[in-house]
């Protein structure tokens, strides 16, 4: 007889320890939380791929009072099995966008519903706020954050970046070079907004780019693009000012829909074809860009990778670093710096 090679019974044994010390009922059964796990590495409905955020805790009350303005919206409940947790998804997954989360309350029922934070685009990332340990209440978060993997977070300091593909186990996590992007493109703003304009930016950058299919990102040291791309896009004449329109707001002069609807655009640029050029001083410069490439036989991929290449050249000439995510949600950067 042929004998099964699944990958199932090892994950069950890697989350063991996890599900028995994050303190919820639901993972009392560790096989609930691979359900979850598998469910949420290639969701989607009516064809369509969802990413929704998914939130567990003992107590969906406490954790939305830690919200400042934060709303919730309860959808119904079920049972808190492996059954009940696909139900849920079905129900919620599809309204989990636009800062909606989905949330799953542990208990005798499996209550599930949909809560947001604030939509002050200003508003500490929510993550800070319920991913920290105060008792009683517990939380755990799975999230995928790239194709075939998922994040398995919990407030009591465990987490998980579980693969389920064939990557090697020492593996970075797919978007390990955001934090990098984010500080080259705030790089030369004023110290006192750095901190709010990255937080902002972050953000607005995660949630894009679970959306996309793919982007490269150019941060230029220099005023406007450099001719090597700048040619060859679409080069904005009034450059989006994060960095101004942050500081407007954080001196209550600014109104928030304006740096809201701005990110916005700026997820739409990252779903356009070619390069999105930042300069380092938080202003978004151009999208639709394009380099020219070279078909060096050492460069192994399509042309989002040439791209890239050809803009790692160029660090240290008219670019200041080169950021690229590929078409499966991982990541490379490259700094003048060799912050990469």
């Amino acid at each position: 007889m042929p004998v099964n090679i699944t990958f199932r019974t090892q994950l069950v044994g890697s989350v063991t320890e996890f599900c028995s010390e994050c303190g919820l009922g639901l993972f009392t059964k560790a096989l609930n939380l691979v359900e979850l796990i598998v469910a949420l590495a290639r969701y989607k409905e009516e064809g369509v791929r969802l990413n929704p955020q998914v939130y567990i805790s003992n107590d969906i009350r406490s954790l939305t009072a830690m919200l400042p303005d934060g709303e919730r919206l309860r959808v119904g409940a079920t049972t808190p099995d492996a059954k009940g947790i696909k139900e849920s998804l079905k129900k919620t997954a599809p309204l989990a966008t636009d800062g909606w989360c989905v949330y799953l309350e542990d208990g005798e029922q499996l209550e599930y519903g949909v809560f947001r934070g604030s939509g002050n685009p200003l508003a500490v990332a929510m993550d800070e706020v319920l991913l920290v340990s105060v008792a009683p209440l517990t939380v755990v978060k799975v999230f995928s954050i790239a194709d075939e993997c998922v994040e398995v977070r919990s407030s009591n300091g465990n987490y998980h970046h579980v693969f389920l593909d064939h990557r090697r186990d020492d593996t970075p996590p797919p978007l390990q070079y955001l934090d990098s992007l984010v500080e080259s493109i705030t790089k030369r703003c004023s110290e006192d907004l750095r901190e709010a304009l990255g937080s902002f930016l972050k953000k607005v950058l995660f949630t894009a780019m679970r959306e996309s299919h793919g982007c490269i990102v150019a941060v230029t040291n220099m005023r406007r693009p450099p001719a090597f791309i700048g040619n060859d896009g679409t080069i904005l004449e009034s450059p989006i000012d994060f960095a101004k329109l942050v500081n407007q707001l954080k001196r209550g002069a600014g109104d928030p829909t304006t740096l809201t609807n701005k990110g916005s655009l700026l997820k739409g640029m990252l779903n356009s074809d070619g390069i999105i050029v930042f300069d380092d001083r938080g202003r978004l410069l151009g999208y639709n860009c394009f380099v020219k490439v070279k078909h060096d036989a050492e460069v192994i991929g399509g042309a989002r990778r040439r791209a890239f290449a050809a803009l790692r050249a160029k660090i240290g000439n008219g670019l200041s670093a080169a950021f690229m995510q590929s078409q499966d949600g991982w990541t490379e950067f490259e700094g003048a710096n060799n912050d990469n």
